[in-house]
């Protein structure tokens, strides 16, 4: 039986079968078809729910790991199951909210402020290298995105006033079109890629490797 739910055109049919019944409800008014789809959407959460939990223990089982051999950066390990064993504690014996958000606040949130600055520097070194006036359309894209940074910073709009307007307009025209651009194209390719897997010609979230 498990060789028999392991071939490629089984598991392409069970989720095309299963996309179905989720998507049809949406649209036809099929009591018995709704509550089997409201079942499925609840099985699919409670898989999702126990993958979580299976992710947390390879995180805890790798750091206990690293921690047991002294290999490179141990101590962030422990800090890391620390944080993780207090965050498990408070958000599931606490009686009260008060020491969830303190950890929260007081580890999780200046962690989360570290790593997007440090994020901060590689973004400028990608920015710096792509902002290379080597032509004119690179050129109007460096001036655009530094009247746009300008803007950004208070000093700035406190000395050179008229830059205000400049920047608006640049961020309510180009860039918005641009935005919207890419939520159409983005939109366009999940339904693409979605109509692809029902079709099992995209079968690698599935475990199989791709056809040649």
């Amino acid at each position: 039986m498990s060789v028999f739910f392991k071939r490629k055109d089984i598991q392409v049919t069970i989720v095309g079968i299963s996309f179905l019944l989720v998507f049809i409800p949406y649209f036809f008014d099929i009591p018995v078809l709704g509550a089997f789809s409201v079942k499925l959407i609840t099985i699919a959460s409670l898989i999702n729910a126990f993958t979580l939990a299976l992710a947390v223990y390879a995180l805890m089982r790798r750091a206990l790991n690293t921690v047991r051999k002294k290999g490179r950066g141990w101590w962030w390990a422990v800090y890391m199951v620390a944080c993780l064993f207090l965050m498990m504690l408070f958000g599931v014996i606490g009686e009260t909210q008060a020491p969830w958000h303190w950890v929260m606040f007081a580890i999780i949130n200046p962690l989360s402020s570290v790593n997007y600055t440090i994020l901060a520097f590689y973004v400028s070194s990608a920015c710096a290298r792509a902002f290379r006036a080597r032509s004119i359309h690179a050129f109007l894209l460096l001036a655009t995105g530094f009247i746009v940074l300008l803007y950004q910073a208070p000093l700035t709009g406190a000395v050179f006033p008229g830059i205000s307007p400049v920047a608006l307009y640049f961020t309510d025209t180009f860039a918005m079109s641009f935005s919207r651009t890419t939520t159409m194209g983005l939109t366009v390719a999940s339904i693409v890629l979605g109509v692809r897997m029902l079709l099992g010609r995209e079968v690698q979230f599935l475990g199989f490797p791709r056809e040649k």
